[in-house]
């Protein structure tokens, strides 16, 4: 899978772009604040149909337009897509191969992508939202139907907490509120268990690569205990029972997967706690390896991998395994300075909203 070409209208601080990509390594090298993260926030957008900045879509339109509009063009195994975002100050329309879509999820997989910068270090050591939003966020990409299982969890979960507010009387109501999250809740369980059942291999192949064996990355997964569907239910609906007085008293629901966690650990140190900012970024980038490797599983092509200003992050030594482990993947890198050793890659210039292509030999 690759991207062929991407145009841009009045996205960020780009008035026009139509620009061809490489199946390879592409560079987009220059000053800070010229677009480079624009460009790329861009791709990843036409691949999940949201920003990894901002959760508002008004934000990416140019700051005097009043309309955006962004394509993809890829070639997949089983043919050419294009994807297409048309955003406005009040609402957003995207189409697959000129097909409008109705509902979010189905964009899911058109063009698969995994996204790396240094912001990205807060699924180490942040707050579990942010390991919950990595897991979701891959898996949606490689199953529609656990998207749309997490968006009716989630309205489920929203009108449960809104009759737990009201008080009184409400027992009855919440046994049927709770008989739908344990449906719900369990299957989305069951599918983080499984991704993180594979992450947690490819993970650790890649940081132990990645320390030339001198740690050991732990990866779990951290729930109501995961065997199979019917017993995770049973599991659910007794939790929802045990905590219901706690629920009561706060007004919202105290345990489910929107309270899950993945626990990551070296030597037994629990490092989204006690990891150094070196561990924790090196464990980051071997989750972004491995989640490489689960989509070229799951789907007989490698994603898009995006790396957005990550390379001046790592030391020579990870610079070098890094390209070694991405040779066959599309990769899109961000940077001030091209002094990195890739072979035949494609060089852009970015500058003040503006993209050129250096010529191979140019200074």
């Amino acid at each position: 899978m690759y991207i062929s070409e991407i145009i841009l209208r009045d996205f960020r601080n780009y008035s026009s772009v139509s620009l061809a990509l490489q199946n390879g390594v592409n560079i987009f090298c220059g000053a800070n604040a010229q677009g480079k993260t624009n460009l790329v926030e861009a791709i990843y957008y036409t691949c999940v149909g949201r920003s990894p900045r901002t959760p508002r879509d008004k934000e990416l339109i140019r700051w005097d337009g009043e309309s955006a509009y962004l394509s993809a063009s890829a070639q997949k195994a089983c043919g050419k897509v294009m994807v297409e975002g048309y955003l406005t100050r009040t609402e957003k329309r995207i189409s697959i191969n000129g097909l409008p879509i109705s509902r979010m999820g189905e964009l899911m997989g058109a063009i698969n992508a995994v996204f790396f910068s240094p912001d990205e270090l807060k699924i180490i050591k942040e707050s579990p939202s942010d390991r919950r939003r990595f897991m979701d966020i891959d898996i949606s990409q490689l199953s529609k139907a656990y998207f749309y299982d997490l968006n009716r969890y989630n309205k489920t979960l929203a009108q449960r907490n809104r009759l737990l507010k009201t008080g009184g009387n409400i027992t009855d109501q919440l046994s049927v509120w709770d008989l739908q999250l344990a449906d719900t809740g369990s299957r989305i369980i069951k599918a983080r268990a499984a991704f993180i059942d594979k992450l947690k291999v490819y993970a650790k192949n890649a940081h132990a690569e990645l320390t030339d064996g001198a740690e050991s990355l732990d990866v779990d997964y951290e729930c109501i205990p995961s065997y199979d569907r019917a017993d995770i239910r049973e599991a659910y609906l007794a939790e929802l029972s045990r905590t219901r007085t706690k629920d009561l008293f706060n007004g919202y629901t105290n345990i489910g997967v929107h309270k899950d966690d993945i626990a990551l650990g070296i030597g037994g140190a629990d490092i989204r706690a006690y990891g150094s900012q070196g561990q924790q970024r090196t464990a980051t980038l071997a989750l972004k390896l491995a989640e490489l490797e689960i989509f070229a599983g799951e789907t007989g092509e490698y994603p898009i991998l995006i790396l957005d200003d990550v390379l001046s992050e790592l030391d020579t030594a990870r610079q070098r395994k890094l390209i070694e482990r991405i040779k066959n993947v599309q990769t899109l890198i961000t940077c001030t300075h091209t002094d990195i050793a890739f072979d035949s890659a494609a060089v852009f210039t970015v500058k003040a909203g503006s993209i050129s292509r250096e010529q191979p030999g140019s200074e």
